[in-house]
C-alpha cells in the first residue's frame, strides 16, 4: 500500500507541475491588441502594389494610398504606425502568427482559404479587375471563355487569392506559379516576357505597372470585367479587439469623407464603401 500511495503522490505532482506550466503559458502568451495598447504602435507588415504602396528602390522610402491611409488610421486611434517588415502575398500570415507584426497593412482580396488564418478588416476599396494581354495577342477578343485553355498560362503567387481565381474562372488554364514572396510587377512581368498569357489587374495597378512599358499590355477588348472583389487589411485570427479599432477608424473616414478623397488622389477608379447613414 505504502507503494501504491507513493507512485499517487509522484502522479499527482506530475500533473500539477504540467497544469501549471500550461496555465503559465497560456498567462503569458500576449495578444496583439495588449501589445499594441501597451507600446503606441501598431507594427505593419506591407507587400508593395503601386499606387497601394510604393518604395522607392534608393531611400526605401514607403508613399502610397495605404502608407497615407494607415498613418491617418494611427492618429485617429493616437497610435504611431511602424512599417516594420516587407513581406509576400503568399506568406504574410506566418508573422501574425507568430507576432513580428500586428497587422498586414497592404490591402488583400478575401480568399476562402486564406481567412481561416487572418482576420480581415470591413471593405476599404471595391476593384473591378479587368483582363490584360500582350499587345499583339488577340486570341481572346470579345470572349473571355477563350482563355479557359490548356493552350493558356495565368500566373500566380503560391498561397495567394490570384491561384483561387485562377483555379476558379478558368479551370482548364494553366498556372505559371511564382514563389510566396513574388509581386505583382512580376506577374506583369510574366505575361510581358511569354512565360504567361493573361493577367488580371484594377484600372489604377494598371497604369501604375504600364508607367514604364507603355504599350506592352492592353485591356482585353470587348468584354466585361473578370473579377470584382473588396480589398481589406488583416490582423492575426481572433485579434478582434484589434481589428474593431481598425475598423472605426476606418468608418470614420468613410463617413466623413476623407476615404474617398485620398482614394481619388491616387485614381479616380477607386470605389470606397458607402456612408453609413
Amino acid at each position: 500500500m505504502q507503494y501504491g500511495k507513493n507512485s499517487m503522490n509522484k502522479w499527482l505532482l506530475t500533473f500539477l507541475s504540467i497544469c501549471t506550466f500550461t496555465s503559465s503559458s497560456f498567462a503569458t502568451e500576449e495578444r496583439a491588441h495588449e501589445r499594441v495598447v501597451a507600446s503606441g504602435i501598431i507594427r505593419c507588415a506591407y507587400a508593395i502594389s503601386p499606387p497601394a504602396l510604393v518604395k522607392d528602390p534608393n531611400s526605401g522610402t514607403l508613399s502610397g494610398l495605404d502608407y497615407d491611409l494607415w498613418n491617418i488610421i494611427g492618429t485617429e486611434l493616437g497610435l504611431k504606425i511602424e512599417w516594420t517588415e516587407e513581406v509576400g502575398w503568399g506568406n504574410f500570415t506566418e508573422g501574425l502568427k507568430t507576432g513580428r507584426y500586428d497587422a498586414f497593412c497592404s490591402e488583400i482580396w478575401p480568399d476562402p482559404n486564406r481567412v481561416k488564418f487572418v482576420s480581415l478588416t470591413k471593405p476599404i476599396l471595391y476593384s473591378f479587375l479587368n483582363t490584360y494581354v500582350r499587345a499583339d495577342d488577340h486570341r481572346f477578343d470579345g470572349n473571355l471563355e477563350k482563355i479557359n485553355s490548356s493552350l493558356v498560362t495565368i500566373p500566380a503567387i503560391e498561397g495567394d487569392v490570384s491561384v483561387t481565381m485562377a483555379q476558379n474562372r478558368f479551370p482548364e488554364s494553366k498556372i505559371l506559379s511564382l514563389p510566396q514572396t513574388s509581386t505583382v510587377s512580376d506577374m506583369f512581368m510574366a505575361v510581358m516576357s511569354k512565360k504567361a498569357d493573361v493577367i488580371f489587374l484594377d484600372q489604377a495597378l494598371f497604369q501604375s505597372l504600364n508607367a514604364n512599358n507603355k504599350g506592352a499590355l492592353v485591356q482585353l477588348k470587348g468584354v466585361p470585367a473578370s473579377f470584382t472583389f473588396a480589398s481589406y487589411y488583416g490582423v492575426n485570427s481572433g485579434e478582434t479587439q484589434l481589428r474593431d479599432m481598425i475598423d472605426i477608424a476606418l468608418q470614420t473616414l468613410i463617413d466623413d469623407g476623407r476615404l474617398e478623397k485620398l482614394a481619388h488622389k491616387y485614381s479616380a477608379d477607386y470605389k470606397v464603401p458607402r456612408k453609413n447613414y
